[in-house]
């Protein structure tokens, strides 16, 4: 009868590696959806400076012409692309001014993008 009370019972064994390959498995998703979205914060602060830079540079111009255009930033940050447009208003001296930074690819393409009014200067 006293070997019938030590140990643990093959059902007892295979209940705790149950719990404890369970354990595991949410553990590690949760670290990848933590590694998912450090990766989306980085990339979209890049985004949000290369589209502040980009603004900057237009804001610089007298004022703007009216159009499209789109390009990417060459070696610096090959994986981002940038797109602009301009556009009048109702007011005679005022352009809307649109940059939008894009990365990825396909479906998993993400943008950031910034719009300001730009005034024709005196």
């Amino acid at each position: 009868m006293r070997n019938a009370e030590c140990g643990f019972t093959l059902l007892e064994v295979m209940v705790a590696l149950l719990i404890i390959a369970t354990s595991f498995v949410v553990l590690l998703h949760t670290r990848n959806q933590s590694v998912i979205t450090a990766d989306y914060a980085k990339r979209a602060t890049v985004a949000t400076l290369l589209a502040s830079e980009k603004m900057s540079d237009i804001e610089q111009e007298d004022f703007p012409d009216t159009g499209d255009d789109s390009s990417n930033f060459g070696d610096d940050y090959p994986e981002y692309r940038w797109k602009t447009s301009v556009s009048d208003t109702t007011y005679e001296n005022i352009r809307e001014v649109k940059v939008e930074i894009l990365w990825g690819e396909g479906n998993s393409e993400r943008s950031i993008g910034l719009v300001n009014y730009v005034r024709k200067k005196d």
